[in-house]
């Protein structure tokens, strides 16, 4: 039985054909799983899906079922097992680039208990991304490929990627472009991104805002020190200091109401 594809079910809903690829067994080669036309534009797509590890969810219904609050904090920060899902990915976009094409994508589904909180880590992951804070000022900004980027790892394969989590019934979506990939203008450009609204991840236009940073240089990630210094001769600020947030959700269990 294969499993349920909430990448096919919210592009059907928004009226978006979708073509599945047929695993090709002859040759061994692991196809993406379909092609979704967005108007003109023809894009690969690849799903995957990250639910919560029935280990974890055995122990939080322990701890519940002893009238515990049950807690949990995700660091909002790269993880290097969903990086090996884009790695997956890519693999799987760059076996199907013999179809015709004009983008690929990557479809990233968080649910479970820790659905939002995955979401936020895999677009970190994604970006390399951190928080900037400017000495003296009461605001932070963003900094894409502060870190060790999939999106850098992969631009030669991967133009962007929806990234989804869900809440109950509902399944909300984000197109976050990949700005080093040599389509990015193409794709910014494209019919894909209409259906997003403004539920869109662009670094280059966050740049030219104002409100976030790019770090374009070939330091090396793990030293600190060299990339602040960098930023801060980039954009003429005040000392920065780097920081990470996190997602924290608390759980009980409440008694069932007597009839």
């Amino acid at each position: 039985m294969q499993p349920f594809s909430y990448a096919k079910a919210l592009l059907q809903h928004w009226g978006i054909t979708v073509e599945d690829i047929p695993t090709s067994d002859a040759q061994q080669k692991q196809e993406s799983d379909f092609l979704a036309s967005f108007g003109d534009a023809r894009v690969l797509i690849e799903e995957k899906t990250k639910e919560d590890d029935p280990i974890y969810l055995a122990k939080r219904a322990e701890e519940l079922e002893r009238g515990e609050i049950h807690a949990a904090t995700l660091p909002i920060s790269r993880n290097e097992t969903l990086s090996g899902l884009v790695r997956d990915a890519s693999r799987q976009l760059r076996s199907s680039s013999d179809k015709p094409h004009d983008f690929r994508l990557m479809w990233f589904t968080a649910t479970g208990v820790h659905a939002e909180g995955k979401y936020e880590q895999f677009i970190a992951t994604l970006y390399g991304r951190t928080n900037i804070l400017e000495m003296n000022t009461a605001h932070y900004r963003r900094c894409y490929y502060f870190r060790n980027a999939d999106f850098f790892r992969r631009a030669d394969v991967m133009d962007g990627a929806i990234v989804a989590h869900t809440d109950g019934q509902s399944i909300s979506a984000k197109l976050c472009l990949n700005s080093l990939s040599p389509r990015y203008e193409a794709l910014r450009r494209s019919a894909v991104v209409q259906p997003f609204g403004t539920a869109v991840e662009d670094p280059s236009a966050l740049e030219a805002d104002g409100t976030a940073f790019i770090l374009d240089c070939t330091l090396d990630r793990k030293n600190e020190v060299p990339l602040l210094t960098y930023l801060q001769e980039k954009y003429g600020t005040a000392p920065l200091m780097k920081f990470d947030l996190g997602y924290t959700h608390a759980s009980i269990l409440l008694p069932k109401n007597e009839p």
